[in-house]
């Protein structure tokens, strides 16, 4: 079936909390020296892609990479959008990786997993399903870029599988996210979508050794 939009979901670069194992949720911190190297080398693999829609969290981490992927793309203008922040990590926001395995399994502080998943799924049907279908029809489908984070992500995908609304190409596992990885979901004309890449970070290849594996934002 004709897609009308294929979406590029990427994690932002690293950033020192990343590096330090710190809870971070919606803390607004910036990309180290890493962060922006990595975000350099994720435009260079995506300055082909005609993109014509780009979205990102507006937390600074995120901004700064989508920023620096659309400096290949003068023309498309970002749109900041306070639904694709991570999760809001309550009392553990700027605490280590340590302190938060040895804090309680539930936390009444965090932003509930059932409203952090509602929160991305509404976001993804309003501005991807709603928002691209609603699009003049064209030839080829409609390039968008996606810049969020690595627990958003992954809430995202599995909610909208879990819904359906979402499946895997064969051969397509959905795990963790690595910074800057690249996830391609493709859209029909009828709202489903089809994730056709998982987290590539083929473009760090060159750093692979460097890149922090573990995400503290994620239970």
């Amino acid at each position: 079936m004709p897609i009308v939009a294929r979406v590029y979901i990427v994690r932002h670069g690293e950033t020192q909390e990343n590096r330090d194992g710190i809870v971070q949720g919606q803390l607004d911190t910036a990309l180290n020296a890493v962060g922006l190297e990595q975000a350099r080398m994720v435009g260079e693999k995506l300055r082909s892609i005609p993109f014509k829609i780009a979205f990102t969290s507006d937390l600074s981490r995120a901004v700064q990479t989508a920023e620096t992927i659309l400096a290949h793309h003068p023309d498309v203008k970002l749109q900041k959008k306070i639904e694709l922040r991570e999760r809001f990590m309550g009392m553990l926001q700027g605490k280590t990786y340590t302190t938060k395995l040895q804090a309680a399994t539930v936390d009444k502080t965090f932003e509930p997993g059932a409203l952090f998943a509602a929160r991305a799924e509404t976001w993804w049907l309003k501005d991807i399903v709603t928002g691209t279908t609603a699009l003049p029809s064209t030839t080829n489908p409609y390039h968008i870029l996606v810049v969020s984070h690595g627990g958003f992500i992954g809430t995202l995908m599995r909610s909208l599988i879990h819904s359906r609304r979402v499946s895997c190409a064969p051969g397509v596992v959905v795990q963790r996210c690595m910074n800057t990885s690249v996830t391609i979901v493709d859209v029909n004309h009828t709202g489903l979508g089809v994730i056709v890449q998982w987290a590539d970070t083929s473009h760090l290849k060159e750093s692979s050794d460097n890149v922090v594996e573990e995400n503290a934002d994620e239970i």
